[in-house]
């Protein structure tokens, strides 16, 4: 038994159970080919890869001499532009697309494969649910990547990369009895932007895995402010600068100021519902 902790890195396509032999055949070699170069564009020896080769997955265990960053960072940003010049002329059908996952764990050789739970936790990170709906929801995008906790954590959270946290998103992973989270990452799209099942939309720059905050009713633009205004009873509704605009006036009581100046004697002239006049 040969005992070890490596770099475990998946991979899986989209769509091949649904091509016809030829395109499986050739893509299949096109797999094959954009894995190597990648490697190679990285600065990676793939040859020294422990590969487990299943048509349209390649599951590998690296050695452990394997730079992580370089892996995680070079080699990964390679692969999406090497998928990107691949599938430039090719038919939306015949795209080479693909899952990826990476993590750092134990590996012992067993008689059929690489027995463990950190085996398992790769697998399940590269069949999750978001993984899939990232590149249902992602059209342009040929390549997502879901990291385990641990190797986000101490890798790219720690900024032991040119990978910026704030591009990836925290996920649940449910697969069969496994129950966890990894970190998904969009090289070429915005994983905040995806609707996933039960988890709330991230806003675009918050923390990681954060759900969006609540949407403010004044929107901003360089000309103009909308303001929507609901009030009751006695309540007063104040209008900030003269191009404000009011779009539903229930109030008893309106007031208008310009360059949010709020001094009691500075403020602009004040509109009665009742009346419509000027107080």
């Amino acid at each position: 038994m040969s005992f070890q902790r490596s770099l475990l890195v998946c991979c899986d396509l989209r769509s091949y159970g649904s091509a016809d032999d030829l395109l499986q055949r050739e893509l299949q070699e096109l797999l094959v080919r954009s894995l190597d170069r990648a490697g190679e564009a990285a600065g990676l020896d793939r040859s020294t890869w422990r590969r487990q080769a299943k048509g349209d997955e390649e599951w590998a265990v690296l050695p452990a001499t394997a730079s992580e960053g370089d892996v995680v960072d070079r080699y990964v940003r390679a692969l999406d532009a090497e998928l990107a010049a691949t599938n430039r002329y090719r038919v939306p059908e015949a795209r080479l697309r693909m899952r990826m996952a990476i993590h750092f764990g134990t590996t012992v050789e067993g008689a059929n494969g690489y027995p463990g739970q950190d085996a398992v936790l790769v697998s399940r990170l590269l069949n999750s649910e978001p993984a899939h709906a990232a590149l249902e929801q992602s059209p342009g995008s040929d390549l997502v990547v879901v990291l385990s906790d641990t190797l986000f954590t101490s890798l790219v959270a720690a900024r032991y990369t040119s990978l910026r946290p704030e591009d990836f998103r925290r996920v649940d992973v449910r697969v069969k009895t496994f129950r966890g989270h990894g970190w998904m990452w969009l090289p070429s799209g915005d994983v905040h932007s995806l609707v996933l099942d039960g988890e709330p939309d991230a806003a675009p720059g918050a923390e990681p895995g954060a759900a969006a905050g609540p949407v403010s009713p004044v929107v901003d633009s360089p000309s103009s402010v909308n303001q929507h205004a609901v009030a009751s009873g006695g309540a007063t509704v104040v209008q900030a600068a003269r191009d404000a605009h009011v779009t539903n006036q229930k109030a008893d009581v309106i007031q208008h100021f310009d360059r949010n100046d709020q001094r009691g004697s500075h403020f602009g002239p004040t509109y009665r519902r009742d009346t419509d006049e000027r107080a």
